[in-house]
């Protein structure tokens, strides 16, 4: 009986101690406190995939070549680059003819920042020697590879395996695949710091470089048009490289001539959009957008129009789109344009005769090989990872479907889908309307002529 009492006691006092635990954190949580976690949920840019996501499609979420930041970092099958990693930061240092001494000390004056950026960072990389080493090495890295081509290749010996002009067919491609996983970014500050010691610039002209050398690496057809790459570095902050491609998806450029819309507020009458050849069938015709932003989409409902920017697909799409739609659902500020546009997308290509209709109207350049994997492709992104119904693009749904809607079209799409879909049916309904006119034409004569007797 006295050892429940002791139980009884214990227990109690632990209740207690966690009572006024939870009551000192509480009367600690003031406004100005508040705004301090606030501050504090903003700084993360670069995250780990929850558990149930990377299981869907682990190959889309995990780098194969190289390791890129503290979260792929040592594993066994991407140790072998390594030792190329050390090699770019020789060559590096030797043509910026400055110390490693002094990278040291530009990226310790934002180490703590640097870690921030980082969700769930393991104690390894909270040592701050460590941590350094990690972003010089790996930035360097990128740097070089980033800059890779026929002329930067004369750095390197001719037959170099990573850096010469055979990396740039054969390596180059997987290494910009891994440079777009969302665990396998390194924050635009760390690249800001080291270009600005190596060029002597100032953090802002170090910044535009830094982003035009991501365009040029990711999208070249922005680079190749020099108007618009300006006006797309003076505009654009990314976080990372993969924020930086994402928004150069997305980036409505002023020669488009397509106005820059304003954040329409959410939606609370949702629609679920038809595919294209029930678009088509309700009188919906399909032009192409003269912007080539993702969600430069946009109906005319006086004469039915869908405006569609064109898109290319192919086997780089998947791991685009997926680490791009979970960067927007990690990242509270981040936006959900992707994931409206995927789910735009799922909806509007249903099959091949969709791919084949877009296709015919411009709106898509299909590398995959077949129409049937076109449509699969997007099918499946929509299933493995959640994306956004309606979103952005919500409106232009609830535009669609009204029109679809109306009394005539509705009659239209649905004598289209049930007479007109196959050449058998269509000339069963043409032979029976020829009889019925013949009828009538056989009637009309019968009627004058009886007059006429």
């Amino acid at each position: 009986m006295a050892t429940n009492n002791n139980y009884s006691s214990v227990s109690i006092e632990r209740e207690t101690s966690w009572v006024l635990d939870m009551e000192k954190k509480l009367a600690r949580n003031n406004p100005a406190e508040l705004s301090d976690e606030e501050t504090q949920w903003k700084k993360p840019s670069i995250f780990r995939l929850p558990d149930f996501v990377r299981m869907m499609m682990p190959d889309v979420f995990t780098p194969k070549v190289v390791a890129i930041g503290p979260y792929h970092h040592g594993k066994n099958h991407l140790q072998p680059i390594e030792f190329h990693k050390e090699r770019a930061l020789h060559h590096f240092l030797k043509r910026s003819l400055k110390s490693l001494e002094v990278y040291v000390r530009e990226i310790k004056t934002v180490v703590k920042e640097l870690q921030g950026s980082y969700v769930g960072l393991e104690e390894e990389w909270r040592d701050q020697d460590n941590f350094i080493k990690l972003m010089i090495v790996d930035g360097c890295f990128m740097l070089e590879v980033m800059r890779l081509d026929s002329e930067h290749c004369k750095h390197y010996a001719p037959s170099d395996p990573f850096f010469g002009l055979h990396a740039l067919q054969h390596k180059i491609p997987y290494m910009r695949r891994d440079m777009l996983i969302l665990e396998n970014q390194l924050p635009i500050l760390a690249f800001k710091k080291l270009v600005s010691v190596e060029k002597n610039v100032d953090e802002n002209e170090a910044e535009r470089e830094i982003t035009e050398l991501v365009v040029k690496f990711f999208v070249p057809s922005i680079y190749e048009d020099k108007t618009g790459l300006k006006e797309f570095t003076q505009a654009i902050h990314g976080f990372h490289a993969l924020d930086i491609y994402r928004r150069s998806r997305l980036f409505m450029f002023s020669k488009s001539n397509q106005p820059l819309r304003s954040p329409r507020p959410p939606i609370t009458d949702f629609a679920l959009m038809r595919s294209a050849t029930r678009l088509h069938e309700a009188g919906i015709t399909f032009q192409q957008s003269p912007s080539t932003a993702l969600t430069a989409i946009d109906f005319k409902p006086r004469c039915g129009i869908l405006t569609l920017p064109c898109i290319t697909v192919d086997d780089t799409t998947q791991y685009e789109f997926l680490n791009m739609v979970a960067l927007e659902h990690l990242h509270a500020g981040c936006g959900s344009e992707i994931s409206s546009y995927l789910a735009f997308m799922d909806a509007l290509v249903d099959s091949a005769e969709d791919v084949q209709l877009l296709h015919k109207n411009g709106l898509v350049n299909n590398g995959l090989g077949s129409d049937d994997d076109f449509a699969r492709l997007f099918n499946s992104m929509s299933r493995e990872v959640i994306v956004d119904q309606g979103g952005s693009l919500g409106s232009v749904q609830v535009s669609v479907e009204k029109y679809c809607r109306k009394r005539w079209n509705n009659w239209k799409a649905n004598l289209v889908h049930t007479y007109f879909r196959n050449p058998w049916s269509c000339i069963s309904v043409i032979a029976a309307a020829f009889v019925i006119l013949l009828t009538i034409l056989s009637t009309v004569i019968s009627i004058f002529q009886w007059k006429n007797v």
